[in-house]
Order: C-alpha cells, then sequence, then structure tokens
C-alpha cells in the first residue's frame, strides 16, 4: 500500500453522532486506543491495536439515515457497509485457533470521512459470494462426498442487506451448512473509536500509458460472442468488451460468472463448470504495451493474494510475431489465451493458440515439506516464458528460482524475495489474504522480470540466453480455478494439509472471487527506486 497517511481521531469518540447528526444509539464501549491508517486512492487499510477476546474487528461508516442500535447484550447496525478483518488463510494444516488479522480494508472513499472502529466478540458473519443478480447453483459432481453436494447461491447486495441489515465485507464466519450465509447476530462491542480517513484521491492516475480505477467510465462489460476454445475447453468460451477491456471466459458455470464494475473496483466472480474443469477469466487492456531491452515496462495492479494450487491470479504479456498484430485496427485483441492443467509444466501449453511468445508469472501453495529444519513455505511465484512457434509441448521454459532451497546457505535472491529473510518462508506468505488486497508491482524488460509486493522487492529474475523476442506485446491478468472438488478432497491430503484454508473450505469452495483495482502500466521507464540488481536470480 501507499505510505502511512497518520489518521485524525475525532475526539477519540466512543459513541459517535451519525454523518445526519442523529446521536450515536449504540451501547457503550471502551476506547479503542492506537489505530493507524494507511491512505490508497479511494480506500484504506486501518491497522488495530490487539484487544483482549476480539473475534473480529469492523470498520464503518454511518451515513445518513444509518443507525447503531442496542440489540440484547450486543449491538445492531443498520444501513451501511461493514468492513471487516477475518482471518489469515495457510497453506498448511489448521491450527486449533483462527489467526485474526489486525487490519481492516475500507473501500469507496471519496474525501474526509468518519469511520467508526470496533473490536468485536463474534465473527462477522460469511454474506455469500456477491452478484449483480441472483444465482442458485448445484454442486453436481460425484467426486466429493455427499454431504459436500449442497447447493450453494450467489447474492445480491440488496439481498445480503435485507438479511443482515448492512452490506457485509469480508466476513468469514460460517454458516450451518457448506458455502452458507453465515447467522445474523448482534455483536458484544469489546472496544470502539473514531477516526477520520482522508483517501489520496483519483485525480492522476498511478501510471500513464494506461490506467483504470475501475469508476464506471469504461462502460459495463457487453458480451461479444464466442471466445475459441482450439480445443481445450469443454465448449467454445465467451468474450466480452467495453472501451478499455477485452475480456474472455472459459470453462465456468455461465450463468453464474461475474464480470461486474462496482463500488470502484471490478469484482470478478469465477465457478467451475459442474467444479471439475479448469476455469478462467482473462482481462486484455485495449492498448498495445511497448517491450525494451534497455528500459522497463512497469505493470501495476491490486488484487488479493490468496493461492492455493488451484486457484490464484494469473499475469500475461504476449504478443504477435508482427509488429501491429497483437491487435485489430479496432484495439481489439487478436490473440486467444486458453490455459489447461498443468500449464505450468516443463511440458505444459503454450496459452497463446497462436503460438506467441509469452511470459507469464503467478504465485501458488508452495512447498509441503519442511526445509532444511525450518517450516514448510506455504507460498511461491512461478514465472515462465513460452518460446513462440515451439511444438505442442516444448515452448515452456521455466525461468523460476528455486525458492526454497534445502540448505540454511542462502543466496542474495533468496533472501530478498521473502518477507522476513527466513528460510522456509515463502515469497508471499504474509500475503494469503481474503482482504486487504495486495499491491503488485512488476517492471518487464525483454531479459529480466522484478516484481514488489506493497513497495518492497520480492522477487527479480534475470532470464539469463532467453529473452522475449516479440516487437510488441499485450498485458493480460486473470484468474483460474481448476476443478475445485479435486481442491476440496487435496486440502486434507496427510503429505500436504492444507486444510488452514478455511475460507476455501467453508465458504467458498466451489467458486473464486477477486476484486481488482488501480490497473494500469507505462512503457520505457527505468528500475523501481530501491531496486537491487544484486539479489536479482539468473536463470540457468
Amino acid at each position: 500500500m501507499p505510505g502511512q497517511q497518520p489518521a485524525t481521531v475525532v475526539d477519540k469518540a466512543t459513541k459517535p453522532d451519525a454523518e445526519d447528526g442523529t446521536a450515536f444509539g449504540g451501547p457503550d464501549a471502551p476506547l479503542l486506543d492506537g489505530v493507524q491508517v494507511l491512505a490508497n486512492r479511494d480506500s484504506a487499510v486501518l491497522v488495530l491495536p490487539a484487544v483482549t477476546g476480539a473475534v473480529d474487528y469492523r470498520v464503518f461508516r454511518l451515513p445518513a439515515g444509518a443507525r447503531a442500535t442496542i440489540d440484547g447484550m450486543g449491538e445492531k447496525v443498520t444501513g451501511t457497509t461493514l468492513f471487516c478483518a477475518g482471518y489469515r488463510q495457510h497453506n498448511d494444516k489448521a491450527a486449533a485457533t483462527r489467526e485474526l488479522l489486525r487490519v481492516v480494508e475500507v473501500t469507496d472513499l471519496s474525501g474526509p470521512t468518519q469511520l467508526v472502529v470496533e473490536a468485536i466478540d463474534t465473527a462477522c458473519p460469511f454474506p455469500g459470494l456477491l452478484s449483480p443478480v441472483h444465482v442458485d447453483l448445484k454442486v453436481g459432481i460425484d467426486e466429493v462426498p455427499v454431504v459436500d453436494r449442497v447447493p450453494f447461491a450467489f447474492f445480491t447486495e440488496a439481498e445480503v442487506t435485507a438479511r443482515y441489515g448492512s452490506l457485509i465485507r469480508n466476513g468469514h464466519g460460517k454458516g450451518a451448512t457448506l458455502a452458507a450465509q453465515g447467522p445474523v447476530a448482534s455483536p458484544k462491542v469489546l472496544a470502539r473509536t473514531t477516526v477520520r480517513v482522508t483517501p489520496t484521491g483519483k485525480a492522476t492516475p498511478r501510471t500513464k500509458d494506461f490506467f483504470d480505477d475501475f469508476d464506471g467510465q469504461s462502460g459495463p462489460f457487453a458480451a461479444m460472442g464466442p471466445a475459441r476454445g482450439g480445443g481445450r475447453t469443454h465448449k467454445d468460451g465467451r468474450k466480452f468488451s467495453n472501451s478499455k477491456w477485452d475480456a474472455y471466459v472459459y470453462n465456468d458455470e455461465e450463468d453464474a460468472t461475474q464480470l461486474d464494475e462496482v463500488h470502484g473496483l471490478l469484482r470478478v466472480t469465477l465457478p467451475d463448470w459442474i467444479q471439475d474443469v479448469f476455469a478462467s477469466v482473462v482481462l486484455v487492456p485495449r492498448r498495445t504495451a511497448k517491450l525494451s531491452d534497455t528500459t522497463y515496462l512497469h505493470v501495476t495492479f491490486e488484487v488479493a493474494s490468496n493461492a492455493t494450487a488451484r486457484r490464484y491470479w494469473w499475469v500475461g504479456v504476449c504478443g504477435a510475431p508482427t509488429a501491429g498484430a497483437t491487435f485489430d485496427a479496432m484495439s481489439h485483441f487478436t490473440g486467444n489465451l486458453v490455459q489447461t492443467p498443468f500449464f505450468y509444466q516443463d511440458d505444459g501449453y503454450n496459452p497463446s493458440l497462436e503460438k506467441w511468445g509469452c511470459l507469464q508469472f503467478f504465485p501458488r501453495d508452495g512447498s509441503p515439506f519442511d526445509i532444511a529444519g525450518a517450516s514448510r513455505s506455504e507460498s511461491d511465484v512461478r514465472v515462465m516464458l513460452n518460446k513462440p512457434d515451439a511444438g505442442e509441448r516444448e515452448s515452456v521454459v521455466n525461468l523460476s528460482p528455486a525458492q526454497y532451497p534445502a540448505s540454511a546457505a542462502k543466496p542474495s535472491w533468496f533472501r530478498m524475495q521473502n518477507a522476513q529473510g527466513q528460510l522456509g518462508a515463502g515469497i508471499l506468505d504474509d500475503q494469503l489474504l481474503l482482504s486487504p488486497r495486495t499491491r503488485f508491482d512488476a517492471w518487464i524488460r525483454r531479459d529480466r522480470l522484478v516484481l514488489f509486493v506493497n513497495g518492497q522487492q520480492r522477487l527479480c529474475n534475470s532470464f539469463g540466453a532467453n529473452r522475449l523476442a516479440m516487437p510488441e506485446a499485450s498485458l493480460a491478468l486473470g484468474q483460474v480455478l481448476y476443478h475445485s472438488a479435486a481442491e476440496r478432497l487435496e486440502f486434507s491430503r496427510s503429505f500436504n494439509d492444507r486444510t488452514g484454508q478455511r475460507f476455501y473450505l467453508e465458504n467458498a469452495p466451489y467458486a473464486d472471487e477477486r476484486e481488482w483495482d488501480n490497473v494500469g502500466f507505462e512503457e520505457e521507464v527505468g528500475p523501481p527506486t530501491g531496486f537491487d540488481e544484486a539479489a536479482c536470480y539468473v536463470a540457468r
């Protein structure tokens, strides 16, 4: 996130008035002191102090008409949006207690905003996955036990608000059955304060050549017909477009997949078809991205970064072999990027049906084994190049550094890419989060990828004898969900126990929901400030 911006504590108010002047009607609570704020363009992350007995934290406005009232022994808040802290996820065995986060991301801010901050004794309920329209789905695969074959639904914001009194964001409290909405409850407030947050503002784009902060100006995604699957899908995909993006969806439950600009975010909801196939969404900005041997293409984006072996975000940089052929005269992408199972293996398929050159990078779930006496890595980042016009299974060049060496003699590139510089700590172990979103910045040269995470250098890959040869490129961002029924069964394998992925086990087993924001790129720039070239891994 951008640099810290101090918040003004408004009278350290434990009983704040609503924005329309209505007196606070909730119960008394002790002061929650020590809140810090990291401001973003139209959002903010609040870093909270520990409170004894806290099971969750929530942050909300009290706009005109919103009310906080006493409800039994607890507090009911209506007419607003409740942003909750939730829990850290783990690609490891579930611990006896959940790891409560002490950070809450609040979105859709405009100008100085008063926020009520509370520590509560009950988990915010899981409100269901959100959709512009209500959708009911059935689990259509017999691979999972009967008890796991329960119907589930996607809910509109109006439905969630009607059930809980307010819209709930990032609620993790599980329902009575798998993937069901959590119970309605009025938690006891253990501590409370009020802060005034000022976002940094959206007047200046973060990158000069392409930028989208999803404020609605690019228009809704319109259906553009089928997208060629090239024999890799159970049927052709679907293409959508607006003024800034071409989007492609493959192997999904068509009635439920959503590309929805809402509250200054792009929300992508992706369920895989009958919980059995490699579903993917690919988003391509409608503008060529220039590559160079000497300067960098800077790519920036924000997205929740919790990842498993079968669901994660993905970035590709692919281009036609002839200049001017990557986009047509109407600036629509002319290629087709279709992922397949095990595409990341050394004999995987090039995602480009046209066999264009590509660079790909994306997170996964680390190593299932302890390393040299240290704990297992719970994350890794795959970096790979696809050679153009190669054979069906001969295009892949795996450029990824060994992110968990088997000895304590760690090279400099390994130390750099770990958040705490510890053996066994994966590159994104601290980012296994549903919220807040992670900011990623990638600097791409024909022979190098540099990746910063929330402003910190975490990876540098020099490609060695390999390099990107295409004269121009497209940027592609997306997410995958591969065979969610198999993922559910694999989480509890004894040799690779990942039952620490509680949210995917309890709340969202058969669909992946991610929100993107502040996506852009700029061409022909220098390396990032603070770049340490000595920490680069050179592929061999």
